[in-house]
C-alpha cells in the first residue's frame, strides 16, 4: 500500500523514541497541500502555547515561511525545527502486530529522490531508495502527540 507517512524527526523529544516516532499514516490520494495544512496543524499543537497559537492563527503564511525546509518537494517535505515533521509518500507500507508481545512492525520503502546534475545536463539520483523499519509498542499514534516526552 501507498501512504503519505510523517514521522518526527531530529535529536530531541518523540524523534527519538519509537512509540512516538510516527505521527500519521494517511492516504497517498491526499494532495500534498492537504497534508502540508495537516502538518501545520500538528506541528503547531504540538509545540506552540495556546497563546502562540492564537496569535499567529492567521498567519499561515508566516507559518509556512519560516517552517517549511528548502529541499521540499510535492511528495516529500519537512516542517518545522529541532524535532521537525518528515512528511512524505511512501510505498509498500505494511504494519504487523507481534502476537505474544504487543508490538507492531512497520515497514515500508522510500521513494529515491532525483535532481539536477551538477553539470546541469541531465537527472541524477540524489537519494537512493530504501527499505526502512521501525519496531514499535502497540499503543495509539496520538501518544506521539507529546513533544516534551523522550
Amino acid at each position: 500500500m501507498n501512504a503519505w507517512l510523517l514521522t518526527w524527526e531530529g535529536t530531541t523529544g518523540p524523534a527519538l523514541v519509537a512509540e512516538q516516532k510516527i505521527l500519521a499514516i494517511l492516504s497517498s490520494r491526499r494532495s500534498s497541500s492537504s497534508v502540508a495544512d495537516l502538518v501545520d496543524v500538528l506541528y503547531t499543537r504540538c509545540v506552540d502555547s495556546a497563546s502562540a497559537m492564537a496569535s499567529r492563527a492567521n498567519k499561515r503564511k508566516l507559518r509556512m515561511q519560516e517552517c517549511l525546509h528548502l529541499g521540499s518537494t510535492s511528495q516529500r517535505f519537512f516542517y518545522g525545527r529541532n524535532p521537525c515533521i518528515f512528511a512524505r509518500v511512501v510505498t509498500n507500507i505494511v504494519v504487523v502486530r507481534g502476537e505474544r508481545e504487543d508490538t507492531e512492525l512497520v515497514r515500508w520503502s522510500e521513494i529515491p529522490v532525483f535532481g539536477n546534475a551538477p553539470s546541469g545536463s541531465g537527472i541524477i539520483e540524489v537519494e537512493p531508495g530504501r527499505d526502512c523499519k521501525l519496531m514499535r509498542c502497540h499503543i495509539p499514534l496520538s501518544d506521539g502527540l507529546r513533544v516534551g516526552d523522550g
